[in-house]
């Protein structure tokens, strides 16, 4: 009866310590599945481009509106507007780190741009978004119409 009871304990025990292994694995696992959700980039940033090839060169996410314009030249159109005061922004990605830099607090407002390049009938339009002079995304839309 001894042998018994030492069995029973003993096969109790090990029964605690599978359910508490469960748990812990489960704990860990939605630890995993909270971090990948809210630290890595979303799929429309990760599919994003991160440079464009124009006449003149290659133009990459952070370069000015300058040398954008000195690579591919006059836009086919362009769209102007100013968004809030004392803004933190951080829109500018990080490809090597898969992530967004660090916000920054731009006191006054921020001048958001969208140029459009229609590079031909055979070519897809690109439309470039910039933020106080600097390129923060860059998009494909349809075919052009040139």
């Amino acid at each position: 009866m001894n042998t018994h009871v030492m069995g029973w304990i003993d096969s109790e025990l090990r029964r605690k310590d599978t359910i508490a292994s469960l748990v812990k694995r489960l704990c860990l696992l939605i630890l995993v599945a909270l971090f990948a959700h809210f630290w890595l980039p979303t799929d429309d940033v990760a599919a994003g481009e991160t440079t464009l090839r124009c006449g003149g060169g290659l133009v990459s996410i952070g370069d000015t509106t300058a040398k954008v314009f000195e690579k591919c030249g006059e836009p086919t159109n362009e769209s102007k507007w100013e968004e809030g005061h004392n803004t933190w922004i951080s829109q500018i990605y990080d490809y090597e780190k898969e992530r967004y830099q660090l916000p920054e607090l731009i006191k006054g407002p921020i001048l958001m741009e969208i140029w459009t390049y229609d590079l031909g009938s055979n070519k897809f339009i690109r439309y470039l978004h910039f933020a106080n002079g600097r390129l923060i995304r860059i998009e494909t839309g349809e075919k052009g119409g040139k």
